[in-house]
């Protein structure tokens, strides 16, 4: 997965070739498609692996600052090569629905659960109202850093980022209930 990883950073996804990773790694053709569909998803799973942890929501954080940190961390982690390198990511898995499926199962699926159950346990400590959408307000959140990202090809920077999660988040602190 590195070097597949490091093939797309250096050249973009269609650098990352089945035969280059195989190259590259010294792993034979047939163990990487035992494991994966084609190279798209090698670079996808090593993009994951490697951005996922970046992005851990922190429990020991008010719920606003943990959301505040976790998208800085996503926005931060996508700048530059990592940021062209998802575009080309999303792109290619709109045509490609191994690509999508695996897109969704490995990286949306498993970052909407996490944000969720951030949402729950603030609720669940009394730091948030009962009556927030957790799904909503990931919506609201990663859906303006996604557009940012891919449609209005604009940085984000940490004010947009904590004006963004106080705006989604703040109206069900029950501070201010």
């Amino acid at each position: 997965m590195r070097a597949a990883l490091d093939l797309a950073l250096e050249g973009g996804l269609p650098h990352a070739t089945v035969e280059r990773v195989s190259a590259v790694s010294g792993v034979a053709k047939s163990t990487l498609y035992r494991r994966w569909p084609n190279a798209p998803a090698i670079v996808m799973d090593a993009f994951f692996d490697e951005v996922g942890p970046m992005i851990a929501y922190d429990a020991q954080l008010p719920i606003i600052e943990s959301f505040c940190q976790s998208v800085g961390a996503l926005v931060g982690a996508l700048e530059g090569p990592r940021g062209q390198l998802l575009r080309e990511l999303l792109g290619t898995a709109q045509a490609d629905p191994d690509l999508r499926e695996a897109f969704v199962e490995r990286w949306i699926a498993p970052r909407r659960q996490l944000g969720q159950e951030a949402i729950e346990a603030a609720i669940a400590r009394g730091e948030l109202r009962p009556d927030i959408d957790p799904a909503l307000a990931l919506d609201l959140i990663y859906g303006a850093v996604y557009y940012h990202l891919t449609v209005s090809f604009s940085d984000i920077d940490r004010c947009f980022v904590a004006t963004l999660v106080d705006r989604v988040l703040s109206p069900y602190l029950t501070a201010r209930a």
